[in-house]
């Protein structure tokens, strides 16, 4: 598994805590990936990348601060990166953003966030990085996402669902625009995944009808990054433009 990735360079957004993003980078890792972990929070990225590195030393793992909805951060942290280890080939834009409450009474702040980090920040690393996975002569773009925009939110989420549907939206167009310069987007889709803060914050919503699946329990964050990882090697070469749904079967695609 260490060389499925030939070495090369992968970027997680959201990455250094205890849920996708962390296990994304470390499966990333494992199979041979030079990872950058980024996430908002400084210290935890540079423990997280200090910890990956001295887990996986046949490979490299650097870590950088960047908020992912902040353009001027994903700028330097892309040029950083550049000029260190070389072109970015696989971007997986994990960091997201849910405040749950009523579309009734929902703060307007926390639309604004959840637009800026879930779907404004995801196109613009897409805009900043596909011309450089076009120029190393090809990439994979892994899109994080979940079923709620096909339940309306679930009546608890309408922002996160929103951004979330233009994210699976922006994951076709990079398909069709990518294609031609063998630059491939996917979609991994979710319900609720155990062990996540989200899910330790919010555990009245494993009670929904929609986060009911046909399997027993809930997928965790490896659960979700293996399939991360899948979507991201050659093994899908030609998979692109789909949706891959992780959910014990909570939802199934048509």
């Amino acid at each position: 598994m260490k060389d499925e990735f030939g070495g090369r360079i992968a970027l997680v957004t959201g990455a250094a805590g205890e849920g996708i993003g962390r296990a994304t980078a470390r499966r990333l890792a494992a199979g041979g990936a030079r990872v950058v972990v980024t996430d908002i929070h400084a210290r935890r990225t540079g423990e997280v990348a200090r910890a990956l590195q001295e887990e996986f030393p046949e490979t490299t793992v650097v870590g950088h601060p960047m908020d992912a909805g902040d353009r001027d951060h994903i700028d330097d942290v892309i040029a950083k990166v550049s000029d260190s280890l070389g072109p970015i080939q696989i971007l997986v834009n994990n960091a997201a953003i849910n405040v749950v409450g009523s579309i009734f009474d929902y703060d307007p702040e926390n639309w604004d966030w959840c637009l800026r980090v879930n779907l404004s920040g995801p196109w613009y690393l897409c805009r900043r990085l596909l011309p450089v996975m076009r120029d190393a002569g090809g990439g994979v773009v892994v899109n994080v996402s979940t079923y709620a925009p096909d339940v309306g939110g679930g009546g608890v989420e309408a922002p996160y669902a929103i951004t979330k549907g233009g994210l699976n939206t922006l994951t076709r167009c990079i398909a069709y625009e990518g294609g031609p310069h063998k630059i491939r987007a996917v979609t991994v889709s979710m319900g609720m995944v155990q062990g996540t803060r989200f899910a330790e914050q919010n555990p009245q919503l494993f009670d929904m009808p929609e986060s009911q699946g046909v399997l027993e329990g809930y997928p965790d964050a490896a659960d979700i990054a293996e399939s991360i990882a899948f979507l991201a090697s050659e093994k899908a070469s030609q998979v692109t433009g789909e949706t891959l749904n992780v959910a014990g079967g909570a939802y199934m695609r048509n």
